[in-house]
């Protein structure tokens, strides 16, 4: 993996932790799995888009539940400030 994208796996992953209040979340574990939901999923979308300086559709959660899936996504979204 690259420097920036650990670094965005990273910042998805510990907002994650933030918003599902759990620990040792992997790259392959469904945020729906563990606990999250369509609101829980609007938390994490507010967070991130303060944490990244972009947007984050909730309904990008609900189509890529994974950290490793929604790390790639944003890197496709937002190529252009990563």
């Amino acid at each position: 993996m690259s420097e920036v994208r650990d670094r965005l796996a990273g910042t998805v992953t510990a907002v994650w932790t933030e918003v599902l209040g759990i620990d040792g979340i992997g790259p392959d574990d469904d945020f729906f799995d563990l606990g999250g939901d369509s609101l829980v999923a609007t938390r994490l979308t507010v967070l991130l888009e303060e944490r990244l300086g972009v947007e984050v559709p909730p309904l990008m959660v609900f189509d890529h539940p994974t950290v490793d899936e929604l790390t790639t996504e944003l890197e496709k979204a937002h190529a252009d400030r990563f």
